[in-house]
């Protein structure tokens, strides 16, 4: 169903409604379909009739008048609405839309302040988002000290000196004309000295040609600029992350107490200090009497989920053998060795 886009001039509210009855009436007083409280609005100022598939607008021979479309309507008579025409009753603006979304495009014919201080804030906002996703590169120091050069994806490079007409220029005399180029490649984002009379050093190292990374400092001669690229993951800056249940093993010899076959190591270990290199593991401690190479392999134990029984104490380990046993291991040595000797024979015979 057509629709209706009502504004009132110096006001940013609008209001809409559906052209569902046959009849619409405009006026000041409240029992009007719409009612337009205004001075310079009669109590009963016009009409919109739905005839077969038309609409039409009437004036009620009203004070002020009537417009269609900058045209003061003729009282009483009926008036063919198109698409799109703008009706004026004294300060309201009434727009006639023949579809059933209200907020098209075309309704937007005025433009008030506030749009446009929208609109403009908009797009600083939006461009400041842009800068900071987008390489850049900043002076850090001297008279031109917080001047930054954004590198577009538009732009292939640059000519960074002394120069006013280099695409960055910086106006330092430690600075050549043309100081540095910095480059796209497929690599990456290059610098390339340009036979500058102080040189150009990347991170305190004089160089001809390298490719740069986030962060890195630039010096031209006494000026230095820092290279910033939000879209680059600097993995040299990714610490290793350890865990902190499972211990590493170290050579015996890095175990203060556990010297090579001492048969009582001291129980005083590496682990009984605090831990002077700052890990960021928990603290272990050894447990009382016992060695640094026993809370090991405890450690390890338990990092890798396995348990071992206990022994008794003073027991090695190792089953005790009966006579019986001590027997048949002696009696299968005997038989090992006569069958050596009788190989023997046989060879030299």
């Amino acid at each position: 169903m057509p629709t209706l886009i009502i504004n009132e001039s110096g006001s940013n509210k609008s209001s809409t409604h559906r052209c569902t009855e046959e009849q619409i009436t405009l006026g000041r007083l409240k029992n009007n379909t719409i009612q337009l409280p205004a001075v310079g609005v009669s109590r009963q100022h016009a009409k919109i009739l739905y005839e077969g598939e038309n609409f039409f607008i009437v004036d009620l021979d009203s004070g002020n008048g009537t417009f269609l479309n900058g045209a003061r309507l003729s009282p009483n008579e009926r008036n063919l609405l198109q698409p799109g025409d703008n009706i004026t009753i004294d300060n309201y603006q009434i727009k006639f839309h023949a579809g059933d979304a209200p907020f098209e495009h075309e309704f937007y014919d005025e433009v008030t302040e506030s749009d446009i201080l929208e609109v403009k804030l908009l797009k600083k906002v939006l461009n400041a988002i842009d800068r900071e996703t987008v390489p850049n590169i900043e002076v850090l120091n001297g008279a031109s000290e917080g001047k930054k050069f954004v590198l577009a994806d538009e732009i292939s490079e640059i000519v960074i000196g002394r120069d006013p007409e280099c695409d960055f220029p910086i106006n330092e005399h430690v600075i050549s004309r043309k100081h540095v180029k910095i480059m796209r490649r497929w690599g990456g984002i290059a610098i390339r000295d340009l036979e500058s009379k102080n040189g150009t050093f990347l991170n305190n190292r004089r160089i001809v040609e390298e490719y740069l990374h986030d962060g890195d400092r630039i010096a031209l001669g006494t000026i230095v600029l820092m290279f910033r690229n939000p879209q680059e993951i600097n993995l040299a800056n990714i610490e290793d992350i350890k865990p902190k249940n499972v211990p590493a093993r170290v050579a015996l010899d890095e175990i203060p107490g556990a010297e090579e076959g001492s048969e009582e190591p001291q129980e005083e270990n590496a682990y009984d200090q605090e831990n002077e290199e700052g890990d960021e593991g928990d603290d272990i401690q050894t447990d009382e009497g016992g060695s640094a190479v026993e809370r090991w392999e405890e450690l390890e134990r338990e990092a890798l989920g396995q348990s071992y029984p206990e022994l008794p104490k003073g027991a090695t380990g190792i089953k005790s053998l009966t006579p019986i046993e001590i027997g048949m291991i002696g009696l299968g040595a005997l038989v090992l060795i006569f069958a050596i000797i009788t190989i023997v024979n046989l060879i030299n015979s």
